[in-house]
């Protein structure tokens, strides 16, 4: 056994000094720059380019990546040959292009970030530049936008996906927004403007939007396809509350979007000011000692209850039997007398004080010697 052991140990030693210092094949250094930027869109609207993103949170290696320093937006522009034909009829710009013909059209540097952030309630890290439109933005050309960021290190990112658009003399927004509160709906009126925003007329859209304002101030889109009339009905209402709009007039509702300026804000009070629907059914039986009456439930989710109304043959005018709504829809006149006839009405009272018309009157009498 010893001499097996005398045997291994030189085995052991030849085989370390063989492998032991090979070397493997020579890798290149990994990068360590930011990624691009994923998130980026544009739209036009009005006089202004409003471009959006969200800076990349990584670097290419995976790592964290909370130092961005600088944001760069670089910009082509490429005149239109096939205005007539639309952009389609373009040459497309290819990155290798537009690294190498795009201009630097502005830096935003880490510490005015806070003045292009968007409201924290629309997305934690969302940010949004506006690009003004001069008059010769307006000639047949496309303005095509990349972005990239920088660390602290000045390393930088590659370019993030290229997004053109053409800039287009679209209307000014529309004008006399005006709201009407109906009981299930609330409809929305307006009047298109007259004049585009470079004041040349007829006004140039295809149709409109209806934005609506949340709790937080955030607007959303209320139609899914474009309005072509001068009227819009938001049902997603409750009476009672307050609601705020705008318009937009749009030339193109296929990205990149196309609207005007906003309208003016209109704030509008749900009121509810619509009383319940005319109680029926109202059927009389007299008892011994009391007229019982009963009629069919109203239907309504703010129904409060129900007044009963009575009057006595040859009176003109009812008296409330009931100052306060009671629940419920049948009710005992206990307080009648013997061969005298009664007439009665219901009334249906929501959680505003609205009530309805009186209903159709029933009579009943309790006549001598019930039995």
């Amino acid at each position: 056994m010893k001499r097996f052991s005398l045997f291994l140990v030189p085995l052991f030693l030849l085989f370390t000094f063989v492998f032991c210092g090979k070397k493997g094949p020579i890798l290149p250094p990994i990068k360590k720059n930011p990624q691009k930027v994923e998130v980026f869109e544009i739209a036009q609207r009005g006089e202004k380019l409003i471009l959006e993103w969200e800076n990349p949170a990584a670097y290419t290696d995976g790592s964290s990546l909370s130092n961005i320093a600088e944001i760069e937006i670089w910009l082509v522009e490429q005149e239109r040959k096939n205005a007539e034909k639309g952009s389609g009829g373009d040459k497309k710009v290819t990155l290798a292009e537009f690294e190498r013909i795009a201009r630097l059209a502005v830096s935003i540097k880490k510490e005015r970030f806070s003045a292009y952030r968007a409201k924290r309630s629309e997305a934690p890290g969302k940010f949004r530049y506006f690009y003004e439109l001069t008059g010769k933005d307006f000639t047949p050309k496309n303005l095509i936008f990349g972005l990239r960021v920088k660390d602290r290190k000045k390393r930088k990112s590659e370019f993030s996906g290229l997004l053109s658009i053409e800039p287009k003399i679209i209307s000014l927004p529309p004008a006399g927004i005006k709201a009407t509160v109906l009981k299930d709906r609330i409809e929305i009126t307006w009047y298109p403007a007259e004049k585009n925003i470079d004041q040349s007329s007829p006004p140039h859209f295809k149709g409109y939007n209806i934005y609506k304002l949340n709790e937080a101030g955030l607007a959303y889109c209320l139609n899914s396809q474009l309005v072509k009339e001068r009227k819009y009905s938001d049902k997603d209402i409750l009476l009672g509350e307050v609601y705020r709009y705008f318009l937009r007039a749009v030339i193109s509702d296929s990205p990149p979007l196309s609207e005007s300026d906003n309208s003016e804000e209109i704030e509008v009070l749900a009121k509810d000011t619509f009383a319940p629907a005319v109680p029926s059914g109202l059927v009389s039986i007299a008892t011994e000692d009391f007229i019982s009456i009963s009629w069919d439930a109203n239907l309504e989710k703010d129904l409060a209850g129900y007044r009963v109304w009575r009057k006595m043959e040859g009176e003109d005018k009812y008296i409330s039997l009931t100052p306060l709504p009671i629940q419920g829809n049948a009710f005992n006149d206990t307080s009648v007398e013997k061969n005298k006839r009664y007439y009665y009405a219901i009334t249906a009272q929501d959680k505003s004080g609205n009530e309805s018309p009186k209903s159709e009157s029933v009579s009943q009498t309790i006549k001598e010697g019930f039995l």
